[in-house]
């Protein structure tokens, strides 16, 4: 007899057809966005395993410090009764935030926030037991109608953008625009990396990391017999860096996507989305210039990872 899983529901604000045909144009104009890295079967399972591998240091780091950083907050955020975890991923990050809450009788809501439904169902699974509720949105978050779908959660509400995810969303423009959602008794979690010329690069160029980047790729029929995949650091100005990634075909290419067929000519590249780093100074000055006061500043044990507690600023 199968085990009885507790159900879950997913309010649908992107749909898969919507999704597919951006998938289409994005590759059409050779860029492949974060987000469809996280979509296809072939990408949520090499993300899965990334998670876990030990090559990918940026996983344990923000687990253990958000699990250090934990008391503080619970101090520093009494009267929260909520948690929206923004590109939640599999759910291990807000899954800590949550038990650490609990664990001190106080269990939140939790909204499950991301652009893939497979992510959504496994951060929900991952929050059962741990939350009072929970739910999930399937959006684009850098939709400012659908970021506004998300303001008004309980009485007070942390967004936590975990996982070196603010990189993603644009570190310049998405402190300001979440904040533009949020009432006085909300608070935000970011976290990111801290740049290393010497080992930042290292974290990436693995072969589990090579796996989860090539996976949009995959989902096309190639594999990296039909060209390369490479990885180039480049280090930037004003305190944010980035750490490239881009695919040169091998050979011309013939390549399916739904009804659609495209075709990568020998050389031609397929460029796809950075993973952003940050000068210390700079990733909280970020955060403050888009509108929150820093309440809570920590650094994980090896110093390459930053957590950051803030309050919107009025």
């Amino acid at each position: 007899m199968p085990i009885a899983k507790t159900p879950f529901s997913v309010q649908v604000l992107l749909r898969e057809d919507e999704i597919s045909s951006g998938f289409a144009a994005a590759f059409a104009r050779r860029f492949l966005d974060e987000k469809f890295f996280y979509w296809l079967p072939a990408s949520v399972s090499a993300w899965v395993d990334l998670m876990s591998a030990p090559e990918y240091r940026n996983a344990n780091r923000a687990l253990r410090l958000l699990a250090a950083s934990a008391p503080e907050l619970l101090d520093l955020w009494r009267e929260v009764d909520a948690l929206c975890g923004l590109g939640c991923g599999e759910g291990s990050k807000d899954r800590v935030v949550l038990e650490k809450f609990k664990q001190f009788g106080k269990p939140l809501a939790y909204t499950a926030v991301d652009f893939s439904q497979s992510l959504l169902e496994l951060a929900l699974a991952a929050a059962d037991g741990a939350a009072s509720t929970a739910r999930g949105i399937k959006l684009d978050i850098m939709s400012d109608n659908h970021l506004q779908a998300l303001s008004g959660q309980g009485n007070s509400c942390i967004f936590a953008t975990l996982g070196n995810t603010l990189g993603a969303f644009d570190p310049l423009q998405f402190p300001e625009r979440l904040r533009r959602i949020m009432r006085p008794t909300d608070r935000a979690l970011f976290d990111g990396e801290l740049f290393d010329r010497e080992s930042t690069l290292s974290g990436y160029d693995n072969p589990t990391n090579r796996r989860f980047a090539f996976g949009p790729l995959a989902a096309l029929g190639l594999t990296e017999r039909d060209g390369e995949l490479n990885f180039e650091l480049r280090p930037g100005r004003h305190g944010i860096h980035e750490v490239a990634k881009y695919f040169v075909a091998g050979r011309n290419l013939e390549l399916r996507i739904g009804a659609t067929v495209m075709h990568l000519e020998k050389d031609e590249k397929v460029l796809m989305s950075s993973s952003i780093k940050y000068d210390e100074p700079v990733f909280f000055a970020l955060i403050e210039r888009g509108g929150f006061e820093v309440e809570l500043r920590r650094k994980s044990e090896d110093g390459k990872f930053l957590l950051a507690g803030a309050k919107p600023r009025y």
